[in-house]
């Protein structure tokens, strides 16, 4: 796969590994993973690779964080990154506190995904406005439609019990829907400016101390 994106354009940045909810791995064996492909790719393919993924624990259920912090092993995986001169990145960064964030970044990672809390921030503002009204639940129908909450549950998730959860897990994927935006969001012509506002509280609490 890496051969034939190179192919296609030489310029690409790649990213190896996976988060530990696909396959867990330690670090003995994120280290085969790069010798692998060291020795069966091209140096130029090779040297296209720029972020290894490595685990510290981290995992995702609907909107909350479930995995179990190692620092040690953090540690051990960014070194690996660092013999072979890559950037260290974990996924599902969501959901865990600013103090541990932080600890990690002193600790040697280079980045960190956190993408459904940011997603959370957006549904969250319009949850806001639309509480107690037929807007919400126009909202959870669209979200419910659309499916994208089904991989974040397990099978005894509810979808019309837990209505607003559906919403929360769900609701930052239907943004750009043309139903969304023009029953939805067109009653709120401000709402893009607090949107903003929320996630660049939340950056600068990512960024505070560091």
């Amino acid at each position: 796969m890496i051969k034939f994106a190179y192919e296609l354009n030489s310029t690409l940045i790649c990213e190896v590994g996976t988060e530990e909810a696909i396959r867990p791995f330690d670090a003995e064996e994120l280290d085969l993973l790069v010798k692998g492909l060291r020795s069966a790719l091209p140096e130029e393919v090779y040297w296209q690779i720029k972020y290894l993924v490595i685990q510290s624990g981290t995992s995702l259920k609907g909107t909350n964080q479930t995995g179990n912090y190692d620092s040690t092993r953090l540690v051990e995986m960014i070194e690996v990154a660092k013999s072979y001169d890559m950037l260290s990145k974990e996924h599902n960064g969501d959901y865990i506190p600013v103090e541990v964030i932080h600890e990690k970044f002193k600790l040697g990672l280079d980045a960190i995904n956190i993408a459904p809390e940011f997603g959370l921030i957006e549904t969250q503002t319009y949850l806001d406005e639309i509480q107690d009204s037929p807007a919400f639940e126009k909202y959870w129908q669209i979200c419910y439609d659309s499916k994208k909450w089904v991989k974040w549950v397990d099978s005894s998730f509810d979808p019309y019990y837990n209505r607003e959860q559906l919403i929360k897990i769900s609701g930052h994927y239907v943004l750009s829907n043309p139903k969304f935006i023009s029953e939805i969001k067109a009653q709120f012509p401000g709402i893009d400016k607090k949107i903003k506002q929320n996630v660049t509280k939340k950056l600068n609490e990512l960024y505070s101390e560091r």
